[in-house]
């Protein structure tokens, strides 16, 4: 047994692997993530290719080591964002997420904390979101989940002399109604 079968034996593939460092916040523009990584085989090439990648894109990284998880599919993927603006308090973000993100910025923003109630109105703003709205008979996702997901996260703006001063989770999935939702990355800046 090689020292990759060990560390991820009770996996499940398909995997998804990135790159694990505190210096690379977006690990796709890094060449930092590999996705539907099938066997063990194809782990242990996407683990060289990675480090490969991410060091000629970022030789000034430092590199902890690698995040491998099971991939997770839904019906949609959320961005959902906090972050303590100097002007105007915490706010709370949350749109179309994954790669898309920076593609179609349809997002909408409130002051945090939301209740559940504001964080389904929120859901219902965003245009993206239509088709887990069940737009067209497309199946429903679950909202209910994903609205109590917001409400819990906007509360870092209820949390007493708090270092957080942005978090995001990107992407949210959303499954469909019922099934709940899945964090699979997530960033946290702190003040110094």
């Amino acid at each position: 047994t090689t020292e990759i079968e060990t560390r991820v034996r009770n996996l499940k593939f398909p995997v998804a692997v990135k790159i694990d460092s505190p210096d690379i916040p977006h690990k796709t523009e890094a060449g930092g993530v590999v996705l539907n990584v099938a066997d063990i085989k194809t782990l242990a090439s996407a683990l060289s290719s990675i480090r490969e990648t991410v060091h000629k894109r970022r030789p000034d990284a430092k590199l902890d080591g690698f995040i491998v998880q099971e991939m997770r599919s839904g019906l949609a993927e959320v961005l959902l964002g906090y972050r303590v603006d100097p002007h105007v308090g915490p706010t709370i973000a949350v749109g179309v997420g994954g790669v898309l993100a920076e593609i179609y910025r349809d997002v909408v923003v409130a002051l945090a904390p939301v209740s559940i109630d504001a964080a389904h109105a929120l859901i219902g703003k965003v245009r993206g979101f239509a088709p887990i709205r069940g737009y067209r008979n497309l199946p429903a996702g679950d909202i209910k989940a994903l609205a109590q997901v917001i409400a819990a996260w906007s509360s870092l703006a209820a949390i007493p002399q708090s270092r957080i001063v942005e978090a995001e989770l990107n992407p949210i999935v959303v499954g469909i109604a019922g099934k709940g939702v899945a964090a699979v990355d997530a960033l946290i800046v702190r003040a110094a």
